[in-house]
């Protein structure tokens, strides 16, 4: 048998290795992924055609006023709560057009403009319901609720910024909302409730502010001033009770009075006289300054202090000081050598200015010896003749120039 020729094969070569990093060139036993492209499909897959839950629009209307409250400053209610300044997601609230002010008459007993939820009070139930039912039904109590006070309630007033901008104290808007038609009304209401609302520009509204309430009082009448009589270092007053309220009825109780006083330059008072209200038709204005002043009185709600009646008719005192300080109540005249040393007991005035000693001989008049007063309440006298007897008296002398009575007289010889 013969042997085949052998068969050698040769394998053609090439100068560079095939590629295996091109996109489309792979190598059996190292196949290509690409894991961050099939993530990406993946997911467009699963989320194709699955929408998520309806976002609310975001909040573009004013933060609504939470500090708002009410009191009664005699035929007034005065409502007071804080500028505002805030949106209600936070950033500043810059175009303000217009706070709107409401009222209702005798609100129901424990009606609030806030929901359970924003006010913090009513238990927290717990519940199966899905996420967001329970804040959705807040939502709808707290519109609820809006709508029941806005067809009770009624716009008093819409202040524009310029308004605010007179009503404002400090950071407070601070309005005041005249009842004396409510309160002469045959049914006059036992309660007021009082809410605001912010307005932008735009229109936008700020949710109702809390509701403040007060139950409102007929204020006294004005009380009858008797007279303002001027003392020295005082003036005092007496009065009246008032014959009636503001609405005529009688008889009338008052609680106490508040004295109030200004100067004729002034056309406002100031802050009463006296921190409580009086109990008495007396009062006794201690150290008031000179110059033309005038007093009236007002007469408060029993329990009630910061409700004031009607003001009394003024009246007027032209406070000069024409009152002179006390004389000294001793004086001593003690010769030494070629002097006389005198030595008074000084006088207790808060106006005092000073002291003039005055010097006579036997039966004649007396004379001043100093020109400048003394401040201390002793002085030496250097001009005593030896062989002459002298008469000494004091005075003292106030700011205003008043000169009171003479000291006891005080005699004293130099030899």
């Amino acid at each position: 048998m013969k042997r085949s020729p052998e068969r050698r094969i040769q394998y053609k070569t090439c100068s560079q290795p095939p590629r295996t990093d091109h996109p489309i060139t792979r190598s059996p036993n190292h196949p290509i992924i690409y894991p961050a492209l099939l993530a990406t499909l993946l997911l467009f897959a699963a989320s194709c055609g699955k929408k998520g839950d309806p976002q609310p629009p975001l909040p573009r209307g004013p933060k609504a006023v939470s500090d708002l409250a009410v009191e009664q400053e005699g035929a007034y209610a005065v409502v007071a709560f804080t500028y505002p300044d805030r949106l209600l997601n936070g950033q500043p609230l810059t175009d303000l057009a217009a706070v709107e002010v409401y009222r209702v008459l005798d609100p129901a007993p424990g009606f609030s403009t806030k929901p359970a939820a924003a006010t913090g009070r009513g238990p927290t139930i717990k519940t199966d319901e899905a996420p967001g039912a329970g804040a959705r039904r807040t939502a709808m109590n707290f519109r609820v609720t809006e709508e029941n006070f806005y067809r009770e309630a009624k716009k008093i007033d819409t202040l524009s910024v310029a308004a605010l901008a007179q009503q404002t104290r400090g950071a407070q808007i601070v309005y005041h909302d005249a009842l004396a038609g409510l309160l002469a009304d045959e049914k006059a209401p036992g309660s007021l409730g009082y809410a605001v609302v912010s307005v932008r520009r735009g229109g936008e509204r700020s949710p109702l502010s809390n509701l403040a309430t007060l139950a409102p009082a007929v204020p006294p009448g004005p009380p009858t001033l008797l007279g303002v009589a001027p003392e020295p270092g005082r003036i005092c007053l007496e009065w009246l009770e008032p014959e009636a309220d503001l609405l005529g009825h009688t008889p009338v109780q008052a609680g106490g009075y508040f004295v109030y006083r200004r100067s004729a330059d002034d056309d406002e008072y100031g802050q009463p006289l006296n921190a409580k209200p009086l109990d008495g038709t007396a009062f006794v204005d201690v150290a008031p300054p000179y110059g033309t002043l005038v007093y009236t009185v007002r007469a408060t709600v029993p329990e009630k202090p910061k409700v004031e009646g009607a003001p009394a008719v003024e009246a007027g005192v032209d406070y000069r000081d024409i009152f002179p300080p006390p004389a000294p109540a001793r004086l001593d005249a003690l010769p030494e050598g070629k002097i006389v040393r005198l030595v008074w007991d000084p006088v207790a005035a808060p106006d005092l200015e000073g002291y003039a000693v005055y010097r006579a001989e036997v039966s004649g008049p007396p004379e001043r010896l100093n020109k400048e007063l003394i401040k201390e309440s002793f002085v030496n006298d250097t001009t005593a003749q030896p062989g002459h007897r002298y008469r000494y008296t004091v005075r003292a002398v106030d700011k205003a120039g008043n000169q009171s009575a003479s000291s006891p007289e005080a005699t004293a010889e130099v030899f």
